[in-house]
């Protein structure tokens, strides 16, 4: 039961009082203490979602002064974790209410449907804030760690098998050197001058080999990175970092003079340059507010503004002058702040302020006015005029969006869109679905989705990964899988199974199909004069098994490539076959005839599997992934495996386990004799053809 958070604070959206009071007894019924409140207007609506915690939407279809779309669309526009309900009078107009982002949809008359999916969406929603407090309390763990080491006026550093792995500020200031980078992975012992070499090791060693020993000291000589050397007390413990053991080791100057503590407070929290938080503080501030935002105790804005011009002011006044210019804008942009706001230099040419407010207008008001500031604000230097713009990004900081990481993402995202756009401007993040989140939802028509794979061939925004295929029991072969991605606006990957069953339908797939051959075969020339032996699994659509001038377009390509049908394997799902066998078969055998081999994908998905292979002359059959994955874990699906294998042994073809996710359903697929294996355990896709099958230790 979802009772953990106590009273259930629910939103009700409906036209009719009685109807509320029914749903909040039906609630009541099954034990849970309901608070509800009851809303009939958009903009009551807007403001109770945007200053108060809720834990459940319930609305109803039939609500025309607040239809479920503007609902669904405030929660996510607003950042809120709520799981939305919606009930239905008329189950015909279901369809159309699936894509816009509700939990779940109940006929309004299925109490008992109403009470399981409230107790489901109520536990999720439980497990999702427990997800997310453990979260912030690790992070703070880590953080408070990494601050005490930072922070540390010892010379602390952490070494595997005498290799640097981790060392904190005052290590690198002891030794002389500038950043973590120039140390990262330089053995331990070329920090020692080499006549205390010997008594180094004897003490390392020693220490090393017993796993349970107590911290040993040992005093040696060591040498900075300009060539001094200076006389060190070096302590070694046991230590765990991110669960791998390791050496912790802090050295100590017999002679060193440490600075003050008003000194390193300074130097720890600000930027040396605007006397503003640097970026370790300001990243501290904004943890805090995620954290009350991300427990429900208000919202947020981060604003992420960015000097759009600063090379071209250095390019013109030099890096002397332009840290003259910054240093301003810093006492500018601090002169605009009031009581609530904070502000930091997060980098080189970025502040970041936290607007206290979940008021999405006054945010905006808040970044036009420093965006005004800055563009305003004219600098004369080394008789120079120098122009200043800026442009600002704004994310919310908000429950469902509590992560620092994220929240800097997004305003990033959004300054970047302000950029792209000209510049001198703000944009707001807008967490508009992606693409792959819209392919999932959308229900729009045919025509639209040709246009927009249209619009991806035009702009580029297909590109192609491989994934290699490794023998386990077949002959020796360097094999690779062809896979198509995506790259939406954002700059993210969408994989194939996000959108192809959208598109699959379409008369573009034979374009798409013939736009993945030609790139994989372009691919495959340039690589196989080193690799000659490479071969591609390309997979097919059924329009294009179906297009009777396919094979004759596919021998012009490969002939002018200078390839042969035998560097290419073709590939298709069972269940497409098994609707058009007599055409697939022709298809089929005129790509034998010209060297190509075949195969079948998801093998087992269909009624009776053993029709495809009576049917057609195939040289592959690829196990259906949801059979292999996790399947040391799943008795049904070993079984399942187990006969897909025998079968193909018994018609002479060769196997290919696909989706192997772990060491165990490796060795058992080993065992169970099939060919060839493929999966993230394996080697995860990747743009280059890199996997060295000749080292495979599999």
């Amino acid at each position: 039961m979802a009772r953990a958070e106590g009273i259930l604070r629910l939103l009700l959206v409906d036209d009719s009082l009685t109807e509320a009071d029914t749903i909040t007894n039906t609630l009541r019924s099954i034990g849970h203490a309901v608070r509800a409140t009851r809303y009939d207007n958009l903009s009551e609506i807007e403001q109770a979602l945007t200053h108060q915690t809720w834990d459940l939407l319930i609305c109803r279809d039939t609500a025309t002064a607040a239809p479920p779309r503007e609902l669904t669309g405030f929660i996510h526009r607003l950042g809120r974790d709520l799981p939305c309900i919606i009930l239905v009078s008329n189950t015909e107009n279901i369809d159309e209410l699936y894509s816009i982002g509700a939990q779940d949809i109940v006929p309004v008359s299925d109490s008992k449907r109403l009470q399981f999916c409230v107790e489901r969406e109520l536990q999720n929603l439980y497990m999702r804030r427990l997800s997310r407090r453990n979260e912030r309390a690790l992070r703070e763990s880590e953080k408070r760690s990494r601050l005490l080491l930072e922070s540390s006026r010892d010379a602390v550093a952490y070494m595997h098998e005498g290799m640097h792995i981790y060392v904190n500020q005052a290590y690198l200031t002891l030794f002389g050197y500038e950043e973590a980078e120039d140390i990262d992975g330089l053995p331990f012992l070329d920090m020692v001058t080499v006549d205390d070499h010997s008594k180094f090791k004897s003490s390392f060693r020693q220490f090393t080999e017993e796993s349970n020993a107590k911290p040993q000291t040992v005093i040696v000589h060591c040498v900075r990175a300009d060539g001094s050397g200076f006389k060190a007390n070096i302590e070694f413990s046991h230590a765990q970092v991110e669960g791998e053991d390791c050496i912790q080791v802090v050295v100590r100057d017999q002679q060193e003079k440490l600075p003050s503590d008003n000194q390193s407070e300074f130097l720890r929290e600000r930027d040396f340059l605007t006397g503003l938080y640097n970026r370790v503080r300001f990243v501290d501030e904004l943890t805090k507010i995620a954290g009350k935002a991300g427990s429900g105790q208000g919202d947020a804005a981060l604003l992420y503004l960015v000097i759009d011009d600063l090379r071209m002011i250095r390019e013109q006044v030099g890096l002397a002058a332009s840290d003259v210019v910054l240093k301003s804008l810093a006492d500018l942009l601090r002169r605009k702040l009031v009581d609530t706001d904070i502000l930091g230099r997060y980098s080189d040419r970025v502040f970041t302020i936290i607007v206290a407010s979940d008021d999405d207008a006054y945010v905006d008001a808040r970044a036009e006015a420093y965006r005004k500031a800055v563009d305003d604000y004219a600098s004369h230097v080394n008789g120079k005029m120098i122009d200043i713009h800026c442009s600002i990004g704004i994310s919310r900081i908000s429950e469902r969006n509590s992560s620092c990481e994220a929240v800097l993402e997004l305003a990033d995202r959004a300054c970047t869109q302000a950029q792209h756009a000209g510049g001198n401007q703000v944009v707001r993040y807008q967490p508009t679905l992606s693409i792959e989140d819209d392919m999932a939802n959308s229900v729009d028509s045919a025509e639209v989705w040709a246009e927009r794979l249209n619009e991806a061939l035009e702009n580029n925004a297909l590109y192609l990964n491989y994934q290699p295929i490794v023998s386990l029991h077949g002959e020796e072969q360097e094999l690779y899988e062809v896979l198509l991605r995506w790259r939406d606006c954002d700059g993210r990957q969408i994989t194939a199974d996000k959108f192809i069953d959208r598109i699959s339908k379409l008369d573009v797939m034979t374009d798409l199909d013939n736009w993945v051959i030609k790139a994989s075969i372009l691919s495959l020339s340039e690589h196989r004069l080193k690799h000659p032996k490479t071969r591609f699994f390309i997979k097919l659509s059924q329009q294009t098994l179906n297009n009777a001038d396919f094979v004759d377009w596919l021998c012009a390509l490969l002939n002018e490539q200078n390839l042969d049908g035998g560097a290419l394997v073709f590939e298709i799902s069972e269940t497409a076959v098994l609707n058009n066998l007599e055409h697939a078969a022709v298809t089929i055998a005129k790509l034998k005839n010209i060297g190509c081999e075949f195969g079948l994908e998801h093998f087992g998905s269909g009624l009776d599997f053993s029709q495809s292979l009576n049917a057609l002359d195939v040289d592959y059959l690829k196990i259906n992934g949801t059979f292999v994955e996790n399947m040391a874990k799943d008795a049904e699906n070993q079984a399942a495996v187990k006969a897909i294998i025998e079968m193909t042994k018994q018609a002479g073809k060769r196997s290919i386990a696909e989706f192997v996710s772990d060491a165990n359903s490796l060795a058992l697929l080993w065992r169970l004799g099939v060919d060839y294996a493929q999966g993230y355990y394996i080697h995860e896709p990747s743009d280059k053809l890199d996997y060295n099958f000749e080292d495979d230790d599999l």
